[in-house]
């Protein structure tokens, strides 16, 4: 038997081993970088031969729609300078570590994705009611991970972690990670996070800290658990209204960070074998971020910030309460996004709040919130949501309207249009003097937005709401600099093609992934 693996260096490191004697059957060193993403080098990356081929998701081209499938012109590139955030000591710090791409959840890549007109569309089926891989991230070796929600009856959800194959989307390994209840939301195992050694920290319905590594064995990569942490008082999740892990992250210490729906928060200490928590007493959602400072996260009613004292306990550093509205105008009650941190002082952070008929645009100090530096309305009256975290980058946010979404099971054209990009404006000090709109575009419908600095593009998805009868959903392509749409490619019709407002996921070669109702779509362009 011949493998590679992470090894277990106590109870702490997970190293990837590389050798001479194992490079033609390892995946790759691919926490070192020094193979080129998607590298078909056999000293790099074996093509692994699938355990199931991809299936494609039932689709009807543009042709037989009697649509165009492109409109607008090719991208022109008009690169931003990279984003740069502080540096995680344990995390992957390429942009493949968190759902909102890194531990501050910038939805930025530095990256570029497709140019167009003609692009290739791969799709890959797996469930026949649901198989949406909220979350994907991109491995040094070009594969794609991804936390995927299968439904093939109404028995409820498996959470499948699944190593896809990126040129073909066939599946190269997967792990049943456990049955969720039939609830509509991320929580019980859709985000997960990957280390610097490629590790991947997950907590599925289980309700269990779990770790997995990847291990080629006889020539077929394997998910290996490292460690599966029992929480105090927390049992797997059956009912639908049983509390679930909401997400998990790694702090700069190298703690384990948990969120329960219920509003448990806490951590484990892998050194000492220990958890601490504490309740905050407001149910949440969303996922966290991390700087050196603590850890951050949204509850139906506040945002807040956490840290553990010299003792270890978990204790609240502060709270920011923002307006939750008076019901529910998304999926869920309070805030629609995550908490995003930027500032090209790395001083900020910011929500947007779910007041109703105007959400507001929240920036906020990232050490002394209350009040809030910036409080912006966003949208139109009545017409105003959103269910995406913010694009930060340096000074600038970008937000999308997904006002008029009705849930996982309505249609998607539905969804009012528009995205806007504010900018903080400084005193020659750096102190924030308050913010101004750069540029607002009310027609954009590609509300899963994603910044690529390499192209100066922002990337997103959505279904025409000007087509009565159908969902079609668009890849969109949208400029950073003024707010112009590029273009937007016709990709699938009907539900199988609906994300649920999920985001879009760049590869470093250019492919853009997206998770919808029953796979995971590719896009890339033609070769010529």
């Amino acid at each position: 038997m011949h493998f590679a693996s992470y090894a277990n260096d106590g109870a702490t490191r997970f190293a990837f081993v590389c050798s001479a004697t194992i490079a033609l059957s390892a995946i790759g060193c691919s926490n070192d970088k020094t193979c080129p993403a998607g590298s078909t080098s056999p000293a790099c990356v074996q093509r692994f031969a699938p355990i199931r081929a991809a299936m494609p998701m039932p689709r009807q081209t543009a042709e037989e729609l009697g649509i165009g499938p492109f409109v607008g012109q090719a991208v022109v590139p008009n690169p931003a300078e990279p984003n740069v955030i502080s540096a995680h000591p344990f995390l992957d710090n390429d942009g493949d570590s968190r759902i909102h791409n890194d531990h501050y959840n910038s939805a930025t890549y530095n990256r570029a994705g497709p140019v167009g007109p003609s692009l290739e569309v791969v799709t890959s089926q797996l469930g026949a009611i649901a198989g949406v891989c909220a979350m994907m991230a991109i491995r040094g070796d070009g594969y794609v991970i991804g936390s995927c929600l299968v439904a093939v009856d109404a028995t409820g959800i498996r959470i499948m972690l699944t190593m896809f194959d990126n040129e073909n989307l066939d599946i190269v390994a997967e792990r049943d990670l456990g049955l969720k209840p039939f609830v509509t939301n991320a929580a019980g195992g859709a985000y997960f996070s990957i280390d610097k050694d490629d590790n991947i920290i997950i907590g599925p319905p289980t309700n269990r800290l779990e770790q997995y590594h990847l291990e080629v064995v006889d020539g077929a990569p394997q998910f290996v658990q490292d460690y599966a942490k029992e929480i105090p008082g927390l049992a797997p999740a059956v009912e639908v209204d049983d509390p679930m892990l909401q997400d998990t992250v790694v702090d700069y210490e190298g703690r384990v960070w948990f969120m329960v729906t219920d509003g448990r928060v806490g951590y484990y200490d892998i050194e000492s074998d220990t958890i601490e928590m504490t309740d905050l007493g407001q149910e949440l959602q969303n996922s966290m971020v991390v700087d050196d400072r603590g850890v951050y996260l949204i509850t139906y009613e506040s945002t807040f910030r956490l840290v553990a004292d010299e003792d270890g306990v978990v204790q609240v550093d502060w709270e920011a309460p923002y307006d939750p509205g008076s019901g529910i105008s998304g999926v869920l009650p309070g805030s629609g996004t995550s908490p995003t941190l930027l500032g090209t002082r790395d001083d900020l952070i910011s929500i947007a709040d779910n007041a109703d008929g105007q959400i507001n645009l929240l920036v906020m100090d990232r050490d002394q919130p209350n009040p809030p530096l910036c409080k912006v309305p966003v949208f139109r009256e009545g017409e105003s949501a959103t269910e995406n975290t913010l694009i930060g980058y340096d000074d600038h946010i970008v937000i999308v309207n997904d006002s008029g979404f009705g849930g996982p099971f309505a249609p998607a054209r539905t969804i009012n249009p528009g995205i806007e990009r504010y900018r903080v404006l400084r005193d020659q000090d750096g102190n924030v003097t308050g913010c101004e709109n750069v540029w607002k575009n009310t027609t954009s419908f590609g509300n899963s937005a994603q910044l690529a600095t390499q192209s100066g593009v922002i990337w997103g998805w959505g279904a025409d709401p000007d087509v009565p009868d159908q969902d079609l959903f668009y890849l969109t392509a949208t400029s950073w600099e003024n707010g112009e749409e590029i273009f937007r490619t016709y990709i699938g019709n009907g539900r199988p093609f609906d994300p649920i407002t999920g985001q879009v996921h760049l590869h470093p070669d250019g492919t853009v992934y997206m998770g919808a109702v029953q796979g995971v779509i590719a896009m890339r362009d033609l070769a010529e």
